[in-house]
């Protein structure tokens, strides 16, 4: 079998061409946000967002509302709840995420396993995502929302930017810092809620910080780290969802599995140059 064979074959099926629109999605979503989560050292916080969705999506469920909306409601929910605590002058923002996060994630398992007869979710497709599951209206969902996350990250790039590298100096110019933060909350929360049926939400977290490491290694500046993150975040998603088709494997941890390697690959080839860079961040 050819090279090209080796990729097309896998999409002469419409659920496998429906499965890479979304797992592409997923791949430039992920890394637009995961640049500025990377950044601002705060990783930690998409792994605990993506636990607390489990909560969203078990009160869909009950309600009998969108699971999608569920667990968008539930991101948001964090958000500003992270956004309100690490506020208070005693609290530190990397504590406030471990409680919030891990107090959702348990009313979400304490939902599931209470209303077991109600609430029919299979745990290891929540956390482990059901691609080839994906429908046109699926696709549309994730198209809307993607295509919001990335405007309103263009939207506030240069704020981000500003916000990012000098806060004190961003909030005297009038950027309003504390709400762009709970912005950037929230299109993390939209940006995690795509990857529900993707790549499930424990794989998520690697679509977020694996492609914007993998950047961060390559270049120093903003904009060109974006590019970067996005070309490799789309390049795990296809090549992953590839290889799990001919490997059997679950599609999930198959393209968090390529994006580890491509990571793995450009740390060691950037090796030997590390020495001779400074670490700091041409803002651009």
């Amino acid at each position: 079998m050819s090279l090209i064979n080796w990729f097309t074959e896998p999409y002469d099926s419409e659920f496998m061409q429906r499965a890479l629109a979304a797992a592409v999605l997923v791949g430039i979503v992920a890394p637009v946000v995961g640049v500025w989560i990377v950044l601002r050292r705060l990783a930690y916080l998409g792994d605990a967002m993506s636990h607390s969705l489990l909560a969203g999506v078990a009160g869909a469920y009950l309600m009998g509302w969108s699971i999608t909306g569920g667990a968008l409601v539930a991101g948001l929910v964090m958000a500003g709840l992270v956004g309100a605590l690490a506020a208070h002058p005693r609290l530190r923002e990397d504590a406030v995420i471990g409680v919030v996060g891990t107090g959702l994630f348990a009313l979400g398992v304490v939902l599931v396993s209470a209303r077991r007869g109600s609430i029919q979710i299979d745990l290891e497709d929540f956390l482990l995502g059901q691609i080839t599951t994906v429908n046109e209206a699926d696709l549309l969902t994730n198209l809307l929302l993607a295509v919001a996350v990335v405007i309103l990250v263009a939207w506030f790039f240069t704020d981000l930017r500003h916000a990012t590298f000098d806060p004190m100096h961003a909030a005297l110019s009038g950027i309003r810092v504390g709400p762009l933060g709970l912005g950037l909350l929230a299109v993390l929360a939209m940006s995690i809620v795509i990857s529900l049926q993707t790549v499930g939400l424990l794989m998520s977290v690697s679509m977020l910080v694996n492609p914007a490491v993998t950047a961060r290694l390559i270049t120093t500046r903003v904009t060109t780290m974006t590019l970067a993150a996005v070309t490799s975040g789309i390049t795990a998603a296809a090549v992953g969802l590839t290889a799990s088709y001919h490997l059997s494997t679950p599609p999930g941890a198959t393209v968090a599995l390529v994006a580890v390697t491509m990571l793995s690959v450009v740390t060691l080839l950037t090796l030997p140059h590390r020495r001779h860079t400074h670490p700091a961040h041409v803002p651009a």
